[in-house]
């Protein structure tokens, strides 16, 4: 599968499946502090990826 890290660089993981949750724990990723788009659609973390898709990690922050 192919993943879009926040700084925009892609990486490709060997993964048949996995939970997107725990991708993002290999990656040093806080999964509270992104939001996961799969194949163009946001996504929990508890879902999973599949060979064939395409993970788009993006950072938030707000502000007041």
């Amino acid at each position: 599968m192919q993943i879009i890290l926040p700084d925009r660089s892609v990486r490709t993981i060997p993964h048949a499946s996995a939970p997107i949750e725990e991708i993002l724990l290999e990656l040093g990723i806080n999964p509270m502090t992104v939001i996961v788009v799969k194949n163009g659609t946001i996504v929990p973390e508890d879902v999973t990826a599949d060979e064939g898709d395409e993970i788009r990690i993006l950072r938030f922050s707000h502000g007041g």
